[in-house]
This record gives C-alpha cells, structure tokens and sequence, in this order.
C-alpha cells in the first residue's frame, strides 16, 4: 500500500526514473518557453498541486525522491515567484514498473479523447463560468497556459 506525504516544494528534489526517462526519449515535445503564471494565485497554485500528487520511490538520499511519471505541471508551478510557499503530495510507492506502465501508457490512453476537445470544453466551461459569475482567466490567458492561439478557444463549427 502506497504511502501519501505533503512536503514543502521547494524542500524536495526530484529525479525522473531511469525507466520512464528510457521509455519517453522518443517523445519530441519540448517547451521551449514555459507559460508566465505570475497572474494566479497562490490559493490556485495549491489547488493545482493537491489535485496532482505526484508519484515517486523515495531515494537513499534524505529529501531526495525518484519521479514515476512525467510531471511538467510541476516545472511550471516551480516558476512562479511564491512557489516556495507551497507544498506537493507524494504517494510513494515501493516498486516503479507497475506505476510507471500505467501512468505513462495506460492514463494517456485513456484521456485521449479528453484532449482532443480540449479548446472547445475551455470555450464552453469558460462561458459556463462567466454565466455562473465565477472568477475566471481570460480566454487570452487560457490560450496562453494551454500553447493555444486564442482564436482556437471558440464552441464547434
């Protein structure tokens, strides 16, 4: 049974699993420039974080943890100016190979069709919200935290 520990962000040091690096070398996505985040706050930084936690062995070395999936989510929180005042949760299991084949094979299998309807579920949620009054990013702001053109944020033809 895997364990769950909350730790200071900016207190822990992650190093991704030689398998998983193996296993995505071929992968040719690279953000060349990471999004500006400096808008959100820190309550939303959080909610991020908790909504993620972040799958790891943990290493001999004390503060030192052994990433089971790729976590780009985590690179870009790490950017923002307050980061430091944020903690992460880690569920630490005891063997990588289960962990890994199902976080990097299986779940993106099954979020696919998620995210090829990904402009049109920002424009209809964005809308959603507005109508609700919620307190919502611009569509400007969400086409730049998604690396979409903002004219791609827009309901089905």
């Amino acid at each position: 049974m895997p364990k769950i520990k909350k730790l200071p962000l900016n207190a822990i040091e992650l190093q991704q699993h030689p398998t998983l690096t193996a296993l995505v070398s071929d992968e040719k996505f690279t953000q060349k420039k990471l999004p500006d985040i400096q808008f959100l706050s820190i309550e939303q930084l959080q909610c991020l974080l908790d909504s993620s936690p972040i799958p790891v062995l943990k290493s001999k070395n004390e503060g030192q943890y052994i990433a089971l999936a790729i976590m780009p989510l985590i690179k870009v929180i790490l950017s923002h100016d307050a980061a430091f005042k944020l903690n992460a949760s880690f569920i630490i299991y005891d063997e990588s190979e289960p962990i890994i084949s199902t976080l990097a094979l299986i779940k993106p299998a099954l979020l696919a069709p998620e995210f090829r309807s990904l402009p049109q579920q920002l424009h209809g949620r964005h809308n959603n919200a507005k109508s609700l009054n919620l307190a919502v990013p611009s569509k400007k702001h969400l086409s730049h935290l998604a690396h979409l053109s903002p004219s791609s944020i827009r309901g089905d033809k």
